[in-house]
């Protein structure tokens, strides 16, 4: 009886021992092989992804991303897959920066199968190539700033608004009331300067970018290869194999999509069925101009 006991025991053992060493082997082997990680950044770029937001690209979702991946040994290329028209130009320098910082220590490849403008071209500039969709809008190279004006709407519902100052320039961009002459030179020259930082970033990373790109115009995919914002046209699976060339990988690597954590937000408004897509879509179009509003953007404005 003994003896048995003894048999099953040594019996479980070695079961342990091989499944042990078949997990080790195995991790030995993804990490040698490798995966091409696949990341997706969507909508506009911003700090906060609040209730009803319309943004959809924040700095700390691309850090933890970078962070992950960095991290990582078996994450040996990465295709970033972006669709933007851009948003805060803050929020786009951090995302470009954390992208550089990707980008210095694995192989990143951006693809983009619809929009690539402004802020969302702008974090883009990092990657070691950049693939687009014939048919994507890409370029709008420079910066904008959005000033709302409701004076005259006020005086013809009764209100009277009243601002208190300690300067000329406290209130500069007030909702209330419309920008003086010099209040728009200088708001104009806080755009322009933005916007001279934003090409210098592209001559930077694209030093064979025609010219003509910086008057802020977008180009369809097609023409964007042939004014240097792009590398070339294709689809997903094209960014993927120019992925596993750049990083001389076989043509067997396989690829894993990175999944953004889910706020606790995020999930309550995923479970309720009284929020439909539609209702969320429209209640976001109408917070846009005032989450962006005075404020310095790399966006394409639509």
């Amino acid at each position: 009886m003994r003896r048995r006991s003894l048999f099953i025991v040594i019996g479980i053992a070695v079961g342990i021992a091989i499944v042990i060493s078949y997990l080790l082997v195995w991790s030995f082997v993804q990490i040698s092989i490798g995966y091409i990680a696949i990341v997706k950044l969507e909508g506009t770029i911003g700090y906060s992804r609040g209730f009803l937001s319309s943004v959809g690209i924040t700095p700390d979702d691309v850090r933890r991303y970078v962070e992950i991946l960095i991290s990582d040994p078996a994450a040996k290329a990465v295709v970033v897959i972006v669709n933007s028209p851009g948003g805060s130009a803050s929020a786009s320098e951090e995302i470009y920066q954390y992208i550089k910082k990707l980008a210095e220590v694995k192989t990143v490849v951006v693809y983009s199968p619809e929009t690539l403008a402004s802020g969302g071209y702008y974090i883009a500039l990092p990657a070691h190539k950049i693939i687009v969709s014939p048919y994507a809008f890409v370029g709008s190279i420079g910066a904008v700033s959005i000033v709302l004006d409701v004076e005259d709407l006020l005086k013809n519902i009764g209100i009277n608004v009243t601002i208190i100052k300690s300067g000329e320039y406290k209130d500069i961009g007030s909702i209330y009331r419309s920008l003086t002459a010099d209040e728009y030179k200088i708001f104009s020259e806080l755009v322009n300067k933005s916007a001279e930082l934003f090409i210098e970033r592209v001559k930077e990373n694209r030093p064979n970018v025609a010219s003509e790109v910086f008057t802020a115009r977008v180009y369809l995919g097609i023409d964007s290869v042939k004014v240097g914002l792009a590398d070339d046209i294709g689809t997903l699976e094209y960014a993927i194999s120019i992925a596993r060339k750049l990083a001389n990988l076989p043509q067997y690597t396989p690829t894993r999509i990175i999944e953004r954590p889910k706020g606790l937000l995020e999930i309550l408004l995923s479970l309720q069925t009284s929020f439909t897509e539609n209702t969320l879509h429209r209640a976001t179009e109408e917070l846009f101009l005032s989450e962006f509003q005075n404020k310095i953007l790399f966006l394409w404005i639509k």
